[in-house]
């Protein structure tokens, strides 16, 4: 049992000292996708509206830039991992923190729609937004339907 534990703390300690970043798996359940929004900012290139970070969706996965470092993710909530190869038209992004609660013109919040992707889409299909801003719904596991 030590030895597990001494095991554990070790790997612990050489994860932080290599500058890794672990975290916890997001949690969800399949009626709710996190009311999430996406909304472009370039070809290609999408950002989670209004968000407490800036987080970008391409290539069918969630990009975050912290501590110098891009990390990837299938869900923008959670289960990040460093990313060993980033898209050009991600690592191109000049000043990503500046998309930190980014909301472009014509963008309004709305509350959490239950139901799952499905009824987020809908939701905005129902309630397109004025002028020239694209919105849809984020959804877990990063491929849009």
């Amino acid at each position: 049992m030590n030895r597990i534990f001494v095991c554990s703390v070790l790997v612990s300690a050489l994860s932080a000292a290599a500058g890794c970043y672990v975290a916890a798996e997001p949690q969800y359940t399949a009626e709710e996708d996190g009311a999430g929004d996406l909304v472009e900012v370039s070809p290609g290139v999408e950002v989670v509206a209004d968000y407490d970070e800036p987080v970008f969706f391409a290539d069918d996965f969630y990009w975050a830039f912290r501590g110098g470092v891009w990390y990837s993710s299938p869900w923008y909530r959670g289960g990040w991992v460093r990313a060993e190869h980033v898209p050009d038209h991600i690592g191109h992004i000049e000043h990503p923190e500046m998309y930190r609660h980014y909301r472009p013109a014509g963008y309004v919040a709305h509350a959490q729609v239950h139901g799952g992707y499905a009824s987020h889409a809908q939701f905005h299909a129902a309630h397109p937004v004025t002028g020239t801003v694209r919105v849809r719904a984020a959804v877990h596991g990063g491929r849009h339907r």
